[in-house]
């Protein structure tokens, strides 16, 4: 990989991987491992959890790009439940808008056999843009 991504603890403890980022297209793929901490009593993963890993996509990508930037809005639609015996999710989210003080991003989550589960939306505040030529 030819990018530098220092995570967030709370990336680690999920256990996500990077499987690709790319710049141009403006978008990013991470894998979940679906620990049993997350299930809920149905033995599915619980929504929240489901939530926070699309927050733990959405973030890193616009930290890729090269912005500091906070979560304003989340939007999620649940297809269907991430199954008990589900190994990992692979969150796959792209940037469909930006102006310098906003971006726009799009996500889907699908299971390890490719199925949609869980699609949305996200929407953050630009902070701060850092210019790699100035490091």
């Amino acid at each position: 990989m030819g990018f530098v991504f220092d995570p967030p603890e709370v990336f680690r403890d999920m256990g996500a991987e990077i499987l690709l980022f790319d710049e141009e297209k403006e978008s990013i793929e991470v894998r979940f491992p679906v620990q049993a901490r997350y299930r809920n009593p149905m033995g599915v993963m619980q929504g929240g959890m489901v939530v926070a890993a699309m927050d733990n996509t959405y973030g890193p990508l616009t930290v890729l790009l090269g912005t500091t930037s906070v979560t304003t809005h989340i939007n999620t639609t649940f297809v269907k439940p991430v199954a008990r015996d589900e190994p990992y999710i692979i969150i796959t989210a792209r940037v469909t808008a930006r102006s310098r003080r906003h971006l726009h991003l799009t996500g889907e989550v699908r299971d390890s056999r490719g199925t949609l589960v869980v699609s949305g939306t996200a929407s953050f505040m630009v902070l701060e843009t850092h210019d790699p030529e100035s490091a």
